[in-house]
């Protein structure tokens, strides 16, 4: 590649990185920084998503993997799907899993307005840093519905800083509007997770 190609290259992932939509793959590196456990740790994390051995689990926009080790390590007898629209962040996931010999993780590619999943297979599904990074977060949303459990918790992270980041009230606006209840809320260092729980479809009414 020539040194234009190189630069045009170059300029394109620092427009991903600092402005709107996908996480840029060549930067993937930075979020397995182990200093990021300061302002997000996996083990304080895992605790607001009400885990148990048995869960079935969707991380969506899981990038490379950053919290999978831990959740994996609760859910013995149930499973992770670690799901990306970009399939360089899965293979960075899937040597990372071989390397700690992790076996009830599984990997898809796909759009996140549109998944790919039976309906309610999961019993808790999470986003961080993810939702507004979707074309169309509402659609997202409405197909996260359909494939969680009632009762299953879906768990959304926002942080400060990040240039996709939406507020409480839009993100309670958009998941009140496809079936879910707010649950509770958590701080972290420089973000907030909320926690939602999938309507009774039976009281529930698409407005």
């Amino acid at each position: 590649m020539s040194w234009k190609g190189k630069k045009k290259r170059l300029k394109d992932i620092w427009q991903r990185f600092s402005g709107h939509g996908i996480y840029p793959y060549e930067l993937a590196f930075l979020l397995d920084n182990p200093l990021r456990k300061f302002i997000i740790s996996p083990k304080k994390f895992v605790q607001y998503l009400h885990l148990n051995k048995d869960s079935k689990v969707l991380e969506i926009g899981s990038g490379p993997g950053y919290f999978s080790l831990e959740v994996a390590g609760i859910i013995h007898n149930g499973f992770l799907v670690l799901f990306d629209i970009q399939i360089e962040m899965l293979q960075r996931c899937s040597k990372k899993l071989g390397k700690n010999n992790i076996h009830n993780v599984f990997l898809a590619q796909g759009n996140a307005q549109s998944l790919p999943f039976n309906s309610n297979t999961f019993e808790v599904v999470y986003l961080v840093t993810v939702l507004g990074e979707v074309a169309n977060p509402k659609n997202c949303l409405e197909s996260i519905c359909r494939i969680i459990r009632d009762g299953g918790i879906l768990s959304i992270t926002e942080m400060k800083g990040d240039p996709d980041i939406l507020s409480f009230d839009q993100v309670n606006k958009m998941a009140g509007e496809s079936g879910f209840e707010f649950l509770e809320k958590f701080s972290t260092r420089k973000g907030i997770t909320y926690n939602f729980i999938r309507k009774d479809p039976s009281s529930y009414v698409n407005t």
